[in-house]
């Protein structure tokens, strides 16, 4: 239960980070200091983690930029939203990019490295559920007063809300309702811990603009020089297969971002 209340909370890391008033570093500050801060929340895997090995993909892909710009990683471990809003660090992983984030310019954005959304959970032996169109008075767990909740809401299902995703999934492996409505990260690393569950994943968010986006790195208020050196890291980690296997290790699938 805590590390289901430690993954609710970790959607705040990007709102505390555009609230704070800390000194942004440029790209000389950060290779003269030899350290890369990245914020990350202490207990959330499989994003990041303070004392589990492995540490999450974020700390992983954090130490894979901080090396291709020649300096150490440190963390910026917070738990709620208090302490990111006084955090000091310099990037934070999966920051989604929407053009209001974008307008508000209080996070600079790196180029996206990785596409995602809210796609669908069903038993693998579930047959006529590909889409969200085929949820029509299905029973679909999801959580209350999201995007997804309404989606799904206009398109007929009959909707059963959950706090957490790890529980709609559970839901589902249990039969107890027909799908979930969850992130893609989410299901992987679940299926990855219960290889026994008969769930399987649907990236139904591909044919729903409101529920799919691209993930960026997030950076404080930072110079063009580190965010260019940002975007030249992620293209090669890209590349070389870096990102694609540090997902695999936690069950995700690495899915290169595309326009929307």
């Amino acid at each position: 239960m805590l590390r289901r209340r430690a993954a609710a909370l970790a959607g705040v890391l990007v709102v505390g980070l555009m609230c704070s008033a800390a000194v942004a570093r440029s790209l000389d500050v950060i290779r003269d200091r030899g350290v890369l801060s990245l914020c990350a929340h202490a207990n959330s895997l499989p994003f990041a983690s303070k004392t589990q090995d492995p540490p999450g993909f974020q700390i992983e892909l954090g130490r894979s930029l901080a090396a291709a710009l020649g300096v150490t990683l440190t963390v910026e471990w917070v738990t709620n939203g208090i302490q990111f809003r006084v955090a000091d660090c310099d990037i934070v992983l999966d920051t989604i990019a929407v053009p209001e984030a974008q307008a508000e310019r209080r996070l600079q954005l790196s180029n996206p490295y990785q596409r995602s959304g809210v796609g669908l959970a069903v038993r693998t032996d579930t047959r006529g559920i590909d889409n969200f169109d085929d949820l029509v008075g299905r029973r679909v767990a999801t959580k209350g007063r999201s995007l997804a909740a309404m989606l799904l809401e206009r398109r007929g299902a009959r909707l059963v809300f959950f706090g957490y995703e790890e529980e709609m999934l559970e839901a589902v492996a249990h039969g107890e309702v027909d799908a979930a409505a969850v992130a893609p990260a989410t299901a992987g690393y679940f299926k990855l811990r219960h290889p026994e569950a008969a769930v399987r994943f649907i990236h139904a968010y591909d044919a729903e603009p409101e529920l799919r986006w691209n993930l960026v790195v997030g950076l404080r208020r930072a110079d063009t020089a580190l965010r260019e050196a940002i975007d030249a890291a992620l293209d090669r980690l890209a590349a070389d297969g870096t990102v694609a296997k540090i997902y695999s290790r936690y069950g995700i699938e690495y899915r290169p971002a595309l326009s929307r």
